[in-house]
């Protein structure tokens, strides 16, 4: 059984959204991972890139949670945004630790997501990851 998008479906077209708000617990950031990797499941990514996505945005998560001890008081919370399109995946991890950007990128560079930013601004760290997934369509299964 596969979970791609129905076949005709324009690309631009989102087919699911699954958006969190985390303190910045490395028990709670644990779960990006598994978040990340089931959205992909559902976009129709293979059982590879699945995992590897997943794995991907939870080191992202590690990252930021074994820097949170620097965070600003009330700034210390991690949001999650996994949007499905027909076409792509896009994950935005946004957070208040005090993670190095640059720290983040290149632990991420080269895995899982075709196209990746992580930038710092406003005392905030966002990483945002960009997976094709027009190629997997038939690739996923139960």
């Amino acid at each position: 059984m596969s979970c791609a998008p129905p076949e005709g479906v324009p690309p631009g077209v989102r087919l699911g959204r699954t958006e969190c708000k985390l303190d910045n617990d490395a028990r709670l950031l644990a779960s990006i991972g598994a978040i990340v990797a089931h959205a992909a499941y559902r976009a129709g990514l293979p059982e590879a890139a699945q995992q590897e996505i997943g794995a991907a945005a939870g080191e992202a998560a590690g990252e930021i949670a074994a820097s949170d001890n620097g965070a600003a008081p009330g700034n210390s919370s991690t949001r999650l945004i996994v949007e499905e399109f027909a076409d792509r995946m896009e994950i935005s991890i946004d957070s208040g630790s005090s993670a190095k950007s640059e720290g983040i990128r290149k632990r991420l560079e080269g895995k899982a997501a075709d196209c990746m930013r992580c930038e710092a601004r406003e005392g905030r760290v966002h990483v945002t990851l960009l997976k094709p997934c027009s190629a997997a369509k038939s690739g996923a299964a139960s």
